[in-house]
């Protein structure tokens, strides 16, 4: 009851911050926000170019992962219009926010689920929710309705759905438990693919649940069969994923955003984005865009991408590199508002947006909240090994969002880089700081009272 409440009010907070900070869309989200518009008029294709810029003739070849975005704005505006007869941003917000709440939803019952069988489980469950409340990036981001936040509830019921399955793949290997798991891990592989559709980074999440399907412990006692099952869901899972995700690039191709010929001469490789990503603080370039743009094919992109990659590396050295990491890592995770007074600058005056975008009491709660958050983080990651050492060698689902953080994490090190992508994720890291609150840092604090105790007798 508790939590119902607690997630109706955020609703309204999240309404009430969408309504006043509304803003035209800049950058990516401006691009395919007025490309929806103009194909939400008349579903003419060849209209969706009109307003964009002349470096942008071929965007959705360029990137065809915001083609999925253009089409679910596409059916929001059409939707709106068919209902009041005009097209406007609170539509799209409306469901931004909606993203945003499930997410939430989802953070709270993937917390009841791992305290499920824990003394003080659903107070654990309610913290980790109380958590999630306190962070910004449920309400600022609200009226930026991009793929950071869009893509972030496919994350969370993703996560949710693996847990839902993992006490049958942890079971003895038997066919009541096989048909019980099927249906989650079909339904986890789903939201991992329409996930991955709108945002790139939502694969990690794939290694990490088949790393922690490798290494969780299970009630089958035949080590064979207990090997054989677990590499036998890992790659079930894998194979689900990919069949979703070319079922999701099907349906994207049916609409024929772009043609071959648009991909043949515009399509990027993915590894522009290593490549860009090595470069100072490994954010976007500009430079680097228009390096891969003016070669005429795919191959010869890839091919250039791979070379300028090398020569960055061998300036580097090791030590370069290294240090290079280190400035990525800090460029990364050192922003506790993600970037958002950025995206939300322009638009009507407001309390509220001079709050967000100008006011430094903003921005130190945003990193107070943030590096609390981190260093719980890291505390955890010390606790577990602590564990894991011990005579129980307790390898819970705690470590399995730490392989997740740290999957991010890696992952960001090698890609194109800000602190908006690790929005999607966010939730994931508040449950992880909140799991070392409600487990290690109180088996710390038992410990030195402990400690206090013996040392006074």
């Amino acid at each position: 009851r508790v939590f119902i409440i607690s997630a109706v009010v955020l609703f309204g907070i999240q309404l009430y911050c969408g309504y006043k900070l509304t803003l035209a869309p800049i950058t990516d989200l401006g691009y395919t926000d007025r490309a929806a518009r103009q194909l939400a008029e008349n579903w003419d294709i060849s209209r969706i170019y009109e307003t964009m810029p002349a470096r942008h003739d071929k965007y959705f070849a360029i990137y065809p992962n915001n083609q999925i975005l253009l089409l679910l704005l596409t059916g929001i505006y059409k939707i709106q219009y068919a209902l009041t007869g005009s097209m406007n941003r609170s539509a799209p917000i409306f469901v931004n926010a909606l993203a945003l709440n499930i997410s939430y939803i989802y953070m709270y019952r993937s917390a009841k689920l791992m305290y499920k069988n824990k003394q003080g489980g659903a107070a654990k469950a309610l913290f980790a929710a109380i958590c999630g409340a306190g962070s910004s990036v449920f309400y600022t981001y609200v009226p930026f309705y991009y793929t950071d936040s869009l893509s972030m509830p496919f994350v969370m019921a993703a996560f949710y759905r693996y847990l839902r399955g993992l006490p049958y793949l942890k079971g003895e290997v038997k066919r009541e438990n096989l048909l019980r798991a099927l249906p989650q891990m079909a339904l986890c592989a789903l939201y991992m693919a329409l996930g991955f559709k709108m945002k790139g980074s939502v694969i990690v999440l794939l290694p990490a649940f088949m790393l922690y399907t490798a290494i969780a412990e299970s009630e089958e006692r035949r080590r064979g069969v207990r090997r054989l099952a677990k590499g036998a869901w890992a790659a079930v899972l894998a194979a689900l994923v990919i069949g979703f995700i070319a079922a999701a690039s099907i349906f994207t191709a049916a609409f024929n955003i772009a043609d071959e010929q648009d991909y043949a001469r515009y399509k990027f490789p993915p590894h522009h984005w290593i490549m860009m990503g090595m470069k100072t603080r490994g954010g976007y370039s500009y430079r680097d865009f228009q390096y891969t743009l003016n070669y005429e094919t795919y191959e010869e992109k890839e091919a250039a991408d791979v070379t300028r990659s090398a020569e960055r590396l061998e300036n580097f050295g090791f030590g370069g590199m290294v240090f290079h990491f280190f400035k990525k890592a800090a460029y990364t995770w050192s922003d506790g508002s993600y970037l958002i007074f950025y995206h939300i600058n322009s638009g009507e005056s407001s309390a509220l947006r001079e709050f967000v975008t100008s006011s430094k009491v903003f921005r130190y709660m945003c990193t107070l909240y943030h590096f609390a958050m981190l260093t719980a983080v890291t505390a955890g990651y010390f606790a577990g090994c602590d564990e894991c050492r011990g005579e129980k060698k307790k390898v819970d689902e705690s470590w399995l969002m730490r392989i997740i953080f740290a999957g991010v994490l890696v992952f960001f090190e090698l890609w194109e880089t800000r602190s908006r992508y690790l929005v999607n994720f966010a939730p994931i890291f508040i449950m992880l700081a909140a799991d070392f609150c409600n487990h290690d840092g109180l088996r710390f604090v038992r410990k030195k009272e402990k400690v206090k105790t013996s040392k006074s007798e």
